[in-house]
């Protein structure tokens, strides 16, 4: 009995989905993985046990451990896209100083203050002599900003083509990862909350003054 060009069609479908499938959970238990050990204990036995799967499960989908965690690292940045018509930087309405506390308090929670965000930077800064891994991850945070930057201006429309709009940004964006790394401390929620309020002063007081500027 002959099989139809059909049958094989919706087979071959069926291997790619799997693999597709199991590379997902891959990703996913290397990412718990390094959340309850690091870096330096994700080994692939670890991994492959989290996922419930063989350590040649992993060797048949990647070529090295080190081709994993990158993809896990990449999954990690491109969270920030997965959510939907919910975006980080919202554009409101209302008041520059309304607009800039609402703006940065979802930027901090979604991104920054992010269970996921520790564990982006333990890969970040435990593949600094890995520089194949580290040129990819380099490459994707810089797409990262970029898209944060376009998101910002979304938010803040009079920094857009103001000549520190982008130094506005990226300082806005420094912070923000600073504290974020503190969360590795547990610090008091309140002192976060004191800084983001801060933060969306000065973001305010650089929109004001852009946008009289304007008048």
């Amino acid at each position: 009995m002959s099989t139809s060009p059909k049958s094989i069609k919706r087979v071959r479908r069926s291997h790619a989905e799997r693999s597709e499938t199991t590379r997902k959970e891959l990703v996913t238990a290397t990412i718990r993985v390094i959340e309850e050990r690091g870096l330096e204990g994700a080994s692939i036995y670890e991994i492959a046990r989290a996922a419930g799967m063989t350590p040649g499960a992993i060797q048949h989908h990647y070529e090295s451990k080190w081709a994993l965690i990158r993809e896990a690292a990449a999954h990690l940045i491109h969270l920030d896209d997965q959510y939907g018509s919910v975006e980080v930087w919202p554009q409101t309405s209302g008041t520059i100083e309304r607009r800039a506390r609402l703006a940065i308090t979802t930027a901090w929670n979604a991104m920054y203050a992010a269970p996921h965000y520790l564990t982006m930077w333990s890969i970040f800064l435990s593949c600094r002599t890995e520089s194949e891994l580290l040129n990819s991850m380099a490459s994707e945070r810089e797409q990262l900003r970029q898209r944060t930057l376009d998101g910002f201006f979304r938010s803040f429309p009079e920094l857009a083509d103001h000549p520190q709009g982008e130094d506005v940004a990226n300082l806005v964006f420094s912070t923000l990862r600073g504290m974020g790394l503190n969360e590795l401390f547990k610090l008091p929620k309140a002192a976060s909350a004191r800084q983001i309020n801060l933060l969306a002063e000065v973001v305010s007081m650089h929109c004001t003054a852009a946008a009289s500027e304007l008048t």
